[in-house]
């Protein structure tokens, strides 16, 4: 089987012969998992009116449900077929096509829910390019009748994209593009309107970089989960299928200026993403294709890109997988509300993998160390102004702080800001090397359909709070936070200033100044809190992400640590205080999970008073095993 299929990567349909290399077959090998995971959940009773749909194996937030963007599966399933032969492959992607086209609206649209329609029909776009790409390679396995139902839903799809776009989120903006290029592809004498309106959606699509060439549309704002995951990679795949190279240099440029956001375990950091309340790590958000095609498209104009790529699958398959499917995180298998994971992630990585493979040129990743996921041997920053974010790397770490600002649309309870850590990667530390990551602030289920019901949750974003009258002010809520970056031989520091507030932005009476200073193996946290008007009592969270083995201890006043089993623990400690203060850990246990990103997290916290009117200091120090005193020398 697996002979055939690199001999068929060879020959078949214009694969070219220099694609079967190792880079390329580990891809291919890959696709065929998922697809052959994905047939053993499709409906084969010709009888049932859903012949051919696939059935999610989740049971929350629906029981069993059929959702209509799993027709994108059709797209993987063809290229599957062709890398093979197998007619299973083909089988399916006939039938799972036709049901496709069976639940299409008059109108041309597909709804994002089945059988009840929510209203939104964006995902239409994503629907067209399944049908549509997989069309030339399934035709010769449909009947008269099937050839045209398919044609008519393809035309009726791009008419509508075609009258009705750009629409919603940026992603839907290049998507609908190679929807509509696709669709110019497989219908006999298209409107030139389809590929006028592809032209003009890409152009649209790159004219909202922003200074700091990040791309800006999801939410009001930046999104890199989306950006990295889906919107840059269709403006490559337009670049391909249209052979405009300059289309390809810049979503090549753009994707630059994105790397920081790659941590060097090869997952994706959307911490502060204005859509990150469904961020996953192996791609940076559940319902986009995946950030595979992206680097795969575009690996011809910098090795790293194809190292990148190898480093995102190997974090796929090693911790986020539950028995064949993609999850939602490295911590979802415990848990009954992401285990069975819904099957979204499983069919759009599978579309990302086949479209890498039907269109990426095979680009080895680089011999030895990757670049892109080597350390620096000095304090390294890359500060996005715009968005006040900072992505900071030692030999040690790496660690991204965000102060991101208002944004249009999107609650304060749904991006993680105020100059927290937002993620804290740690070389060592347990199987991902994540010590500390984020969340949403107040877990709630933005997209019915993509997030689980939940219990009450607690945030992961590290933070100091104060709680009055049953509301919490917290430095996670503040949007107007001015950031400094500066860069010293052995640290990098970054500190930001404002005010605790609420989820509705009302000020909760405490101004704070967070400075963290990054050093080869260890972070130092130090708080500067003013109460204004009256004593508060504040809480500072420090959440540690849990991992196999991993024993919490107090073992003084000032220290807990985090022992794995392995050589000396990890600690969290207080190093200086101009007050009485109690450091406790575990409490509330249970709380502190979060589907997305599907982490579960041990709190450390510590409580304090700060009187009226007066200033109070507290500092922290995080440490990894073997990690020298801050400030005194660079190595261990």
């Amino acid at each position: 089987m697996r002979l055939r299929w690199r001999v068929a990567l060879a020959l078949a349909c214009g694969f070219a012969a220099s694609r079967a290399v190792a880079h390329a077959d580990e891809r291919a090998d890959l696709l065929l998992r998922l697809c052959d995971r994905l047939l053993t959940v499709q409906i084969d009773d010709p009888a049932s009116p859903d012949y051919g749909a696939l059935r999610c194996p989740s049971a929350n937030p629906e029981l069993h449900p059929l959702h209509s963007r799993a027709g994108e599966a059709v797209y993987p399933l063809a290229v599957a077929f062709q890398l093979t032969g197998r007619e299973a492959y083909r089988a399916a992607a006939v039938r799972l096509g036709d049901w496709l086209v069976s639940i299409q609206q008059p109108s041309g649209e597909w709804g994002e829910r089945w059988p009840a329609h929510d209203g939104w029909t964006g995902t239409t776009v994503d629907q067209l390019i399944s049908l549509a790409g997989a069309y030339p390679r399934l035709a010769d396995a449909l009947d008269a009748g099937q050839r045209a139902a398919w044609i008519r839903a393809i035309t009726r799809a791009a008419a509508h994209v075609q009258s009705r776009w750009p629409r919603g989120n940026l992603n839907y903006w290049p998507t609908g593009a190679v929807a509509l290029v696709y669709a110019n592809r497989a219908v006999p004498a298209a409107p030139a309107a389809w590929r006028e309106k592809a032209d003009e959606l890409i152009r649209a699509t790159l004219a909202t970089v922003n200074a700091d060439g990040l791309l800006v549309g999801e939410g009001g704002g930046v999104d890199v989960g989306y950006n990295l995951a889906q919107t840059i990679g269709f403006v490559a795949l337009y670049g391909h299928l249209t052979g405009e190279q300059a289309v390809l240099r810049r979503a090549a440029q753009v994707l630059e200026h994105h790397l920081p956001f790659f941590y060097p375990n090869g997952a994706v950091d959307n911490s502060w993403g204005t859509r990150s309340y469904k961020w996953t790590y192996e791609s940076g958000t559940k319902t986009a294709p995946g950030v595979f095609f992206t680097l795969a498209l575009l690996a011809g104009h910098d090795p790293r890109f194809a190292g990148l790529e190898q480093q995102a699958r190997n974090f796929l398959v090693q911790h986020s997988m539950i028995d064949g499917w993609v999850a939602q995180g490295p911590h979802a298998a415990g848990h009954d509300s992401t285990n069975p994971p819904c099957l979204y992630g499983t069919f759009a990585r599978a579309q990302s993998l086949a479209m890498a493979v039907a269109h990426a040129p095979a680009v080895r990743p680089p011999a030895g160390p990757d670049p892109a996921a080597t350390q620096p041997d000095r304090p390294h920053v890359d500060h996005f102004p715009t968005v006040k974010v900072a992505v900071i790397r030692t030999p040690g770490l790496v660690a991204t702080v965000s102060a991101y600002g208002e944004i249009a649309h999107v609650s304060r309870d749904f991006v993680a800001r105020g100059g927290s850590i937002t993620n804290l990667w740690f070389e060592g530390y347990g199987p991902t090397g994540f010590f500390q990551t984020s969340s949403v602030n107040a877990y709630r289920r933005q997209e019915p359909i993509h997030m689980p019901h939940e219990a009450d949750l607690l945030p992961l974003t590290p933070r100091v709070e104060v709680w009055r009258d049953g509301r919490r002010f917290a430095n996670v809520h503040e949007t107007d936070a001015e950031m400094q970056v500066e860069t010293a031989a052995d640290h990098v520091l970054v500190r930001v200033q404002g005010r605790l507030r609420d989820a509705a932005g009302a000020d909760g009476g405490i101004g704070y100044t967070l400075t963290h200073r990054f050093y080869a193996h260890a972070v130092t946290k130090e708080y500067a809190l003013t109460a204004t008007g009256e004593a508060y009592a504040v809480h500072i969270v420090e959440p540690v992400v849990v991992t196999a083995g991993v024993v919490f201890t107090k073992t003084a006043a000032d220290r807990v640590v985090a022992a794995t089993g392995r050589g000396r623990p990890w600690s969290i400690a207080v190093s200086r205080s101009s007050t009485p203060y109690v450091l406790e850990h575990g409490a509330p246990a249970g709380r502190y999970w979060c589907p997305f990103p599907a982490v579960n997290a041990h709190p450390v916290t510590v409580d304090f008073v700060v009187p009226a009117d007066e200033d109070a200091e507290i500092s922290l120090v995080l440490t990894a095993p073997g990690g020298v005193t801050p400030g005194r020398a660079w190595a261990r």
